[in-house]
């Protein structure tokens, strides 16, 4: 982490953009933390996160809607069916706020909703607004968490952390047991 605030002190806005789309809410609060301390401008930093932000998730819809000839044709190995493709595809469309905010609110596993998005092929344009809005609000409230409680920037990161790998722990549990379950009937109706 404090290679990140000197990288951010040295270079400032020009480091934090690229930084941000790779790790946006950390970087958001440690922007935060050097708007409390004088070294950056809020409303320099504000637009910065949040355009860095989008950025990132449109890079996962492209990886999603260019790279999902994979997953539809060997989505089968791991119990990818085009019959929950469907339903899935049909999810997005009814609840798609919804589905973008849990994607990109759930640190740690959330990419692979955005994934699903351009994987699903849901119009970009409503993916890009709806994403568009949520980072406007996410990242206003992680700046503000961060001029405010910024000097506990390795604290806060260590609870990111935490929680990305108990929610990954889970997500890694039930995909074991769903394939296990998979394998076992297709085993059993042979």
């Amino acid at each position: 982490m404090s290679s990140f605030v000197t990288l951010l002190e040295t270079y400032k806005y020009s480091i934090l953009f690229p930084l941000v789309i790779i790790e946006g809410p950390i970087l958001t609060v440690i922007g935060g933390f050097l708007v409390s301390i004088g070294l950056m401008n809020a409303y320099i930093v504000l637009p910065v996160v949040i355009f860095g932000d989008i950025v990132g998730d449109s890079l996962q819809y492209a990886l999603g809607r260019f790279g999902s000839g994979l997953l539809h044709r060997r989505g089968s190995l791991i119990g990818i069916t085009d019959e929950r493709l469907q339903q899935a595809r049909e999810y997005f469309r009814a609840h798609h706020f919804k589905s973008i905010a849990q994607s990109k609110l759930i640190h740690g596993i959330g990419f692979i909703g955005l994934i699903a998005a351009g994987s699903l092929k849901i119009p970009y344009r409503r993916f890009a607004f709806t994403a568009a809005v949520l980072s406007v609000l996410q990242s206003s409230a992680l700046l503000l968490v961060g001029i405010f409680f910024g000097y506990a920037y390795v604290q806060i990161s260590l609870y990111f952390t935490y929680f990305a790998a108990t929610v990954s722990s889970v997500a890694l549990l039930t995909v074991g047991i769903l394939g296990f379950s998979y394998f076992s009937q297709k085993k059993r109706s042979v």
